[in-house]
């Protein structure tokens, strides 16, 4: 899975008091995450930096990451790298995948759940949205314009458009459940574009719905802004319902 970059400015974290070190970087880096401020899949700054914002030396700050390691916050990865984690535990996560890996009705169901919360996200996005979470929605559209251009499939970057949306809301929870959903989608969605892609002409629709949802969010329209993350989905569906099976379109349609 890609890392996504962390938020540009470190300045988030305060020196510490005079109290045990590993336990303050623990409970504020707990509460940045709770606020929002440091949402699933940020990487964190390196040791070094984050030892200089803090005012400690690295065996304090490597304590307290293994701490929230093992709470279950942060994932700590190859090269001393640091990410947040969902708080979706991957007990749920990983059947999940499984399950829309091996039935497309799932996919369905998932798509009508995206419909429910990603509408509810790019209309409060388009309100709540920081000018500099806008500019990252923009640049994640170019990537996903620039794949396209090379024949790549760009789910990549697909997913990452779509977790900026529940990112840019400001609610932690969603941003969490969001992460978990969407990544559980990566794979299924691997297979499906490869196919959709063939026809330039999806492709050309494809990029024409993602840069109404950006457009949109930009201009801080919450109803166009919903009414083109609907549009977009709906689009998924039909055209996935197209591409069914006979015996798999039958189960969509009844599911007795």
């Amino acid at each position: 899975m890609e890392n996504i970059p962390a938020p540009k400015g470190w300045v988030m974290f305060k020196p510490l008091a005079h109290k045990r070190f590993s336990d303050q970087i623990v409970s504020q880096i707990i509460q940045l995450i709770k606020e929002g401020r440091l949402k699933p899949g940020d990487t964190l700054p390196s040791e070094r930096k984050m030892a200089q914002n803090f005012g400690v030396s690295r065996p304090p700050l490597r304590e307290a990451l293994k701490t929230l390691e093992a709470m279950g916050f942060l994932e700590i990865l190859q090269r001393h790298r640091v990410r947040v984690k969902s708080f979706v535990s991957p007990d749920l996560y990983n059947p999940l995948a499984k399950a829309l890996d091996n039935d497309s009705s799932m996919v369905f169901q998932l798509i009508e759940v995206r419909k429910i919360f990603e509408s509810w996200a790019a209309s409060t996005a388009s309100r709540v949205a920081t000018e500099e979470e806008i500019e990252e929605l923009e640049e994640i559209y170019n990537q996903i314009e620039n794949d396209f251009k090379r024949d790549e499939l760009g789910v990549d970057a697909d997913v990452k458009l779509h977790l900026a949306i529940y990112r840019a809301t400001h609610n932690t929870v969603l941003a969490h459940l969001a992460f978990t959903l969407l990544e559980s989608l990566r794979q299924a969605q691997t297979m499906t574009r490869s196919v959709m892609l063939a026809d330039e002409k999806n492709k050309s629709m494809l990029l024409k719905q993602h840069a109404s949802i950006v457009e949109a969010i930009k201009e801080r329209n919450p109803r166009r802004a919903r009414g083109a993350v609907l549009t977009h989905l709906k689009f998924a569906e039909k055209y996935l319902k197209k591409h069914l099976s006979p015996k798999e379109s039958a189960t969509l349609e009844d599911p007795r």
